[in-house]
Parts: C-alpha cells; sequence; structure tokens
C-alpha cells in the first residue's frame, strides 16, 4: 500500500489505542509507526470528517451516552459480542463502537478465566481503579496492558478478537471491503 493505512485507523483513547495496536499491530512507515489516536470520540469523527473526508478511514469508539455530530449517514452492519460496525451511506468511512474500555476488558477477560491482578499483568480487579490506570497517557503504551491484551487474544476472548478481525480486514480492504464477510467474520 502507497498510503500511511495507519492514519486511517483512529482509536479514541490511550488505552483504546494500546489495545488496537497490540491486537492488530500497525504497519511502519519510515520512521512513524503507530495509529492516529485522538483524544475524544468528538475528535475521531473530526478527523474522519475533515481531514479523510473522501478516504478510507475507521474510527474505534467506546458507546457514548450522547449522540455523535455528524453520525447520522452511518448505517448498523453488524452488531455481536458487544460489538457495533457502522458503515457510512456514501464513503468508505467505518466506525466499530465496543462498551466502555475498562468494563470491556473486566468482562472479557472473566469470560476466559484471566485475572487481571495475576502477577504477569498486576493490573486492578476493580472498575474504579482500573479507570485510574487508562486515563493517564501512559497507558498508551503500558506493557501490562500490551500481555493482558495478547493473553485475551491467545485465549481467544470473543469481542477482542472480532475487534481485531474487523480492523485486520479493513485495513487490507480499504476500499473494497464486501459487507457480508465483514457480517461473517
Amino acid at each position: 500500500m502507497s498510503f500511511n493505512i495507519n492514519y486511517r485507523i483512529i482509536p479514541e483513547c490511550y488505552i483504546d489505542t494500546n489495545l488496537v495496536e497490540t491486537i492488530t499491530p500497525p504497519e511502519r512507515f519510515g520512521s512513524t509507526r503507530g495509529y492516529n489516536h485522538q483524544r475524544s470520540c468528538n475528535k475521531v469523527i473530526g478527523v474522519m470528517k475533515d481531514k479523510l473526508n473522501d478516504d478510507f478511514s475507521v474510527g474505534i469508539l467506546d458507546y457514548d451516552k450522547r449522540p455523535l455530530s455528524h453520525t447520522y449517514k452511518f448505517v448498523l452492519l453488524t452488531e455481536k459480542h458487544c460489538l457495533k460496525l457502522y458503515k457510512h451511506s456514501e464513503k468508505n468511512h467505518y466506525l466499530i463502537f465496543h462498551p466502555p474500555i475498562e468494563q470491556w476488558i473486566l468482562d472479557e477477560a472473566k469470560r476466559v478465566g484471566i485475572s487481571l491482578d495475576d502477577p504477569a499483568y498486576d493490573l486492578p480487579i476493580t472498575l474504579k481503579e482500573l479507570m485510574d490506570e487508562t486515563k493517564h497517557e501512559y497507558s498508551k503504551n503500558d506493557q501490562r496492558f500490551k500481555r493482558l491484551f495478547r493473553a485475551l487474544i491467545k485465549q481467544d476472548a470473543i469481542g477482542i478478537n472480532l475487534l481485531a478481525n474487523w480492523t485486520r480486514y479493513l485495513k487490507e480492504h480499504p476500499y473494497n471491503a464486501d459487507k457480508h464477510e465483514l457480517i461473517n467474520l
């Protein structure tokens, strides 16, 4: 691919960026490596609308209690394993929504029998304490979370694997993604 696909994958927050970069590693382009991290849902939508308006992009976001501006033209393709995948009706823009990240991490780990306080991860097991860990900039590269995310993939955490599969597929098919293939992943 001759363009920087990483710029077109847009996670919402630090821990989302860590998650997506761990389960679907970015490509290396020159001296840069990493996805296009933004600090809020509205900033993700803004980048898609303003900087990538006529190009491919994927926003990865928490469900937001408030409707997001400029998303009315997105159509739900599928909803499964706590994830929702939307596609813009006229563009190669996609949105992947997951539950609030901290609770989702706890739920996915519990489903596959992983305890966050295991010495390999040394992470809090309560929602409040986990939220305290994920809200800091350092969580974007925190190796404890990277180890946890790799373990979740290895233990076949269904939602985490689905997020990885959708992201990987869209990176491989930015302009010719087949909605039926996406739905069946």
